[in-house]
């Protein structure tokens, strides 16, 4: 079995990530998304767990749900900050002989050095990088397979657009249902 996660905070889940779900939807058997409870050094998420849920769950289309999941594993877990690596080993014992392919963007590729046993995330998962328009620094050791992806959208650009009430600003960076939820929970009004 091939599965393809994605994790972050999704706060909120935008265009981008539903793109890069779609990018990988036929490459894998499950393409998971694994929201946290907080990602090291970021803040807690604006929105409760259970409503960036709610806007996952909107971003994934009615015939990719058999094959699209999202795993709470990291919200459940109660350990702030998620790393990455209890999230491999869960996801190992999980889907055990399972081909774990760790979906990531370029900023986080660029920085995954940095990151808690980093060295053993390389061993134990293949890399998927979404990569912008600039060069790329290959990390050595480990394996990678590079997607072209020049969509440039920030979750903390969409939240400071909506906080100034600049909805009609962000309709082309998050879905309709996504800024229903949204608005129906005034999320985001205040930073």
């Amino acid at each position: 079995m091939n599965i393809f996660f994605f994790g972050g905070s999704f706060d909120p889940p935008h265009k981008a990530h539903k793109l890069i779900y779609k990018s990988c939807i036929n490459l894998c058997d499950k393409f998971i998304f694994v929201p946290s409870s907080q990602s090291p050094g970021k803040d807690i998420p604006k929105a409760k767990s259970k409503i960036r849920i709610e806007m996952l769950n909107s971003i994934i289309e009615k015939e990719d749900r058999s094959k699209v999941l999202i795993d709470l594993y990291e919200i459940n877990s109660g350990l702030k900050p998620n790393f990455t690596i209890d999230t491999i080993k869960y996801l190992k014992h999980k889907y055990k002989n399972a081909t774990l392919n760790m979906v990531i963007g370029q900023d986080q590729y660029e920085n995954i050095k940095n990151w808690h046993d980093s060295d053993k995330i390389m061993q134990l998962v293949k890399i998927i990088c979404f990569k912008r328009k600039s060069k790329i620094k290959k990390n050595k050791n480990n394996d990678i397979d590079i997607i072209d992806f020049n969509i440039n959208i920030s979750s903390t650009q969409i939240r400071k657009k909506i906080a100034n009430g600049q909805f009609e600003d962000i309709k082309n960076f998050i879905t309709e249902d996504t800024i229903n939820i949204i608005k129906n929970n005034n999320l985001y009004e205040k930073l």
